[in-house]
């Protein structure tokens, strides 16, 4: 088998452990490093946590770097509503790994890792692409050594937590222009997917009655994901936190548990799960009410070119099959 040889950027919040504990079993996949990134939660909670959830996955070869603690021009933003003040809620660790964390900042450590590959290397960026984006400015040699940068967000008709925009975009919407515009194969996982990419209360119990440390670890926090878990004694809200509406919570109540990182990460295990498009795509980074909005031209407005057309959308995913690879992932650790 032919592995995939791939670096992991990631703001490592709830979504983004289970898209490791994913990822890490996969035979498929080539892991060459993983960095961290501000988004979810702050910048020390984020490589915290990836240390902690790599180690206790047993993948201490991997090395990781820590990233940017704040996006490119604007101040930063938190979900810490949906993944606690930790970034984990409903896990604490017993105490904090950071053996594979290497002294090198993010940005330095990609372009060595890029440099150093003998072959091209797929970029899968499951948070804000804030490294990315400084990666490619200031060491545009490198561009040639990506071979694709997978990316969660977008949306084209609806958003979350603004009514447009995805997360990871709306944090760092410049840096999502830097790398939409860049000239890599840019690939996007998009809301309107992932909504479509949730875990049945079953399915949940089916992690349970395997009864093995990692099973157990991802049953607990997706049992501790989203808004609704807030805990009585968690302190959230204020200054650099999106906003938690009462039409938010209240919808919230209704919802199944979605798997967007791991939906993103599926994507590069197998891609026969998705169907996709390409599209013109840029990004608003300066309205009132519409920062982070991608717009996505899928009635081809505009008459771009098969060039000019910088975005593969995937755009539906066999759900089942999905689940099965997560189930069967967790299951390879035992």
């Amino acid at each position: 088998m032919s592995k995939e040889r791939v670096i992991i950027d990631c703001d490592t919040g709830i979504d983004d452990a289970l898209a490791l504990v994913l990822a890490l079993s996969r035979p498929e996949l080539d892991i060459i490093g993983i960095t961290t990134v501000a988004g979810n939660v702050d910048v020390e909670n984020t490589t915290r946590n990836t240390c902690n959830v790599c180690h206790f996955l047993g993948r201490d070869d991997i090395r990781i770097a820590k990233g940017e603690s704040k996006p490119l021009e604007r101040e930063s933003l938190k979900a810490s509503g949906v993944h606690g003040v930790s970034g984990l809620r409903g896990w604490t660790f017993e105490k904090n790994y950071t053996d594979n964390l290497v002294s090198q900042d993010a940005v330095s450590f990609l372009c060595s890792l890029l440099k150093e590959s003998d072959e091209a290397v797929s970029i899968l960026a499951i948070g804000p692409l804030t490294n990315i984006a400084k990666l490619l400015r200031e060491h545009p040699e490198v561009k040639d050594k990506i071979r694709k940068i997978v990316f969660m967000g977008t949306s084209y008709h609806c958003g979350n937590p603004t009514s447009l925009s995805t997360f990871n975009v709306l944090v760092d919407p410049e840096a999502f222009r830097i790398v939409a515009f860049a000239g890599i194969p840019f690939v996007s996982c998009p809301l309107e997917l992932t909504k479509t990419a949730v875990i049945t209360p079953e399915e949940v119990k089916m992690l349970e009655q395997m009864n093995t440390p990692v099973a157990t670890f991802a049953a607990s926090i997706i049992n501790s994901y989203g808004i609704t878990k807030i805990k009585s004694d968690e302190v959230i809200g204020g200054e650099g936190e999106e906003e938690i509406s009462e039409n938010r919570l209240k919808a919230a109540k209704e919802e199944l548990v979605t798997l967007h990182d791991p939906a993103t990460v599926a994507y590069v295990i197998d891609p026969s799960l998705f169907t996709s498009a390409k599209y013109y795509c840029d990004v608003e980074t300066k309205g009132e009410l519409t920062t982070g909005f991608t717009l996505i031209d899928k009635n081809d407005y505009y008459k771009k070119s098969d060039a000019e057309r910088n975005l593969t959308l995937l755009e539906s995913i066999d759900r089942e099959k999905f689940i099965s690879l997560f189930l069967d992932s967790v299951r390879r650790y035992g």
